[in-house]
């Protein structure tokens, strides 16, 4: 769980490297704030880290296969589903549990649960071909369901009865919603939108006890939201002025902060990928690369790692509240999941998480599957 904890896990996937660090990024600092574990086999990417430093992904074995894997701290465990032709590990909760989704020899795509060696191939959405995005640490999973034609995405929440709920969709005609992530007050942000080709005007929102609040922007579309942490801030991308122009966002007390201070001027492309409980943002941008927004400034993630090993850190997937990491790296033209631990851990407390009376938790489940 990206505490991420968002993103589903498999549209956070960039498929097209961006360009990647400029200036000081090149340069070993003198004091390095990161070290850099190899957490994946050779050619994997990592997709979600918990609280513990356990990272899951997946590796390609084709163009369009993949398969699975864990990592708990004591080495990479692949996760192989007898049967199946193919699967990818989306995310993982602060108990272990993994899910992710594979694909049957007959070529369905369905959601599993693994835990403690073994695998839940839980039943899918009534209707509707079902992928797992993500589990909190009630054991409730954040779903996609799709009509059968490949059309028609919603979104749903599974309670650990194994009932579905629709989230629903933002008030728009035909509307489809692609939720991300899923915090542990059961609160899940995404993004809505009339479903219109070839981009979908999309809309962050944040769901909350049965209510999408669609979330504030700049006047331009479209917009993600990609992550939440359990206290409610968000953090994604929104359209700005300029040609495919979007800036990587943090939503935090009812307001929308552009944390890309790169000039307005410029071509500025960034994201925020992953937040955590103490309001850090990870993400990728065309002018830093990996970066980490810790309350001031976009860091070159780069920059803060000793160079002189030979890595070059993209795409960071998720933050926990330790300060770790999960990311691609490279080193001698090998892609590996990796993890950035900080090598001087930074004094922060965890804020203080007023708790979730368990009733209302469990109601956020209830309703009928649609």
């Amino acid at each position: 769980m990206q505490t991420h904890h968002r993103s589903s896990r498999i549209s956070r996937i960039p498929l097209l490297l961006l360009s990647l660090t400029l200036g000081a990024a090149n340069a070993a600092p003198a004091y390095p704030e990161y070290r850099v574990t190899i957490v994946g086999p050779a050619g994997s990417q990592p997709t979600d880290m918990n609280q513990a430093g356990a990272v899951v992904g997946f590796t390609p074995t084709s163009d369009t296969t993949s398969r699975s894997f864990v990592n708990y701290g004591n080495g990479v465990r692949n996760l192989i589903l007898p049967g199946t032709t193919s699967s990818l590990a989306t995310a993982i909760n602060d108990r272990g549990e993994v899910v992710g989704n594979y694909r049957t020899g007959a070529g369905q795509v369905r959601g599993y649960v693994y835990y403690r060696g073994s695998f839940r191939l839980p039943d899918p959405i009534p209707g509707r071909t079902t992928s797992f995005v993500d589990i909190n640490n009630a054991g409730y999973i954040l779903a996609h369901g799709r009509l059968p034609s490949g059309d028609g995405l919603l979104s749903y929440l599974r309670a650990p009865n194994g009932s579905y709920r629709n989230i629903g969709t933002l008030p728009f005609e035909n509307a489809i919603t692609n939720a991300e992530a899923l915090n542990n007050r059961n609160q899940i942000t995404g993004q809505s939108a009339t479903f219109i080709l070839p981009e979908i005007p999309y809309y962050a929102f944040i769901w909350t006890r049965g209510v999408m609040r669609q979330l504030d922007d700049f006047g331009y579309t479209p917009n993600y939201g990609y992550a939440i942490n359990d206290r409610g801030q968000g953090a994604g991308t929104s359209s700005v002025p300029g040609l495919h122009n979007r800036v990587a966002t943090l939503y935090s007390n009812g307001r929308l902060i552009d944390i890309d201070r790169s000039p307005p001027s410029a071509d500025r492309y960034s994201n925020g990928r992953a937040i955590n409980n103490h309001g850090h943002v990870v993400g990728d941008s065309n002018h830093l690369g990996s970066f980490i927004y810790r309350g001031r400034r976009m860091e070159s993630l780069n920059a803060l790692i000793d160079r002189r090993t030979g890595w070059n850190v993209s795409f960071p997937v998720a933050i926990n509240d330790a300060g770790q990491i999960a990311a691609r790296g490279v080193r001698n033209g090998v892609e590996y999941a990796v993890r950035l631990d900080l090598i001087r851990p930074h004094a922060l407390g965890t804020p203080y998480i007023e708790a979730e009376d368990e009733a209302e938790v469990a109601a956020d489940a209830g309703g009928e599957t649609k």
